[in-house]
């Protein structure tokens, strides 16, 4: 039944290029509901008329997440396949549009990742075409708001990997075919500074300023960065005061940070709030929330086990992946975090996302849609429950 599965997807090629293209077209911001829910009504109507019940989750200020189950996903664990809708370019961009050439395609989100959402939307259509997709037990899960954290959904993932034998996510792959079996876990946090409000014509020496404590802590925050361990501390974003002749009462900063053990993450978030224990300008006081997190996903045996069985079939398609440790952060950390092995990096692959220079290689959509369905039906077919650790 594979090689029909796959005769169907090579039937199907153009139409791929054709429902990326309508994707990629819909300025689908994170914060731009309208544009994600517009991204969620083009998959709805791609799988309306596949075995598949759907479940849409309404969201009040990011876009609705979107759910499809097939009737075995009741009987026993199902494979979770995750993407995201939303891209992190802004509703006024002007990184708009959609281009191919003789071997690219390049427009907003070809790859992170509405490529991704292309190749899990064929290959389950396929499957579905070949009269299979009944008894596979599987749920897909499209949700809205994963470049800004998931904040609304990251709940939702983790209900669902909980019932899961395994993940699959179809964020990019590397440039050389690699798939992910590992990231780096994640931490961001606001720094807020208090101060004391004063005339700046007045102000001496020993003035509270919430803008010069802002900046003594920041080189120290930022000497925080360990290459050798792999520790990261990035202060993105500051702000501050209310004109140029008052002394700041407020200012702050976004701090976004990157580890690679759960004890060093620990360790890195006493060192911060050791950081601000003792003010360096008398008069002010500092603290710190956590805005967003993510768990590390580790390379676990259980991980490499489920990507030896994707490796199996990409050495039967003639397709080449390696597995890599990725520094970025995503969905499935979270469904990592819940104990269950997952392999990402498994949508298409291209370069140089978050830039209006993203691009996708055209011969990889096909390939990877191949390699999705592939391992879907050997998953099933094996009814995959990975060794414990």
């Amino acid at each position: 039944m594979l090689s029909l599965v796959l005769h169907l997807l090579s039937d199907r090629e153009r139409e791929m290029f054709t429902i990326l293209e309508e994707m990629v077209l819909v300025q689908s911001g994170t914060r731009n509901k309208k544009g994600v829910d517009r991204v969620g009504q083009v998959v709805e109507k791609y799988l309306a008329d596949l075995p598949l019940s759907c479940k849409r989750i309404e969201q009040k200020q990011f876009g609705d997440h979107l759910m499809f189950t097939t009737p075995a996903a009741g009987r026993r664990k199902y494979i979770l396949i995750t993407g995201h809708m939303d891209t992190v370019f802004p509703e006024d961009t002007d990184f708009n549009w959609y281009r191919e050439d003789n071997s690219k395609i390049y427009g907003p989100g070809v790859i992170d990742m509405k490529g991704g959402l292309v190749v899990t939307m064929s290959a389950v259509r396929a499957i579905a075409d070949a009269g299979l997709l009944e008894q596979i037990p599987l749920v897909l899960l499209f949700n809205s708001d994963e470049e800004i954290g998931s904040p609304t959904s990251i709940p939702l993932v983790e209900e669902l990997a909980r019932g899961a034998c395994c993940g699959l996510v179809t964020e990019c792959g590397g440039i050389e075919g690699q798939v992910v079996t590992g990231r780096r876990g994640k931490t961001g946090y606001r720094l807020d500074v208090q101060g004391r409000a004063g005339h700046a014509a007045f102000a001496g020496g020993d003035k509270a300023s919430a803008i010069l404590e802002l900046c003594r802590l920041v080189p120290e925050f930022e000497n925080l960065n360990d290459a050798e361990t792999g520790q990261v501390v990035n202060v993105g974003v500051i702000e501050g005061g209310v004109g140029q002749n008052s002394v700041a009462e407020h200012a702050g900063a976004l701090i976004d940070s990157r580890f690679c053990s759960a004890e060093q993450g620990e360790s890195l978030q006493r060192d911060m709030y050791q950081l601000i224990a003792v003010p360096r300008t008398p008069g002010t006081s500092s603290r710190i929330t956590i805005t967003n997190r993510r768990p590390v996903m580790i390379q676990s045996a259980a991980n490499q086990q489920l990507y030896a069985i994707i490796g199996q079939q990409a050495d039967k398609l003639g397709i080449r992946i390696s597995d890599e440790l990725r520094q970025g952060v995503s969905d499935a950390s979270n469904i990592a975090g819940q104990g269950v092995p997952v392999v990402d990096g498994l949508g298409p692959i291209g370069e140089h996302d978050h830039s209006n220079r993203e691009y996708m290689l055209k011969e990889s959509l096909l390939e990877r849609c191949r390699l999705l369905a592939a391992s879907i039906l050997e998953l099933s077919r094996l009814n995959f429950s990975a060794v414990d650790e």
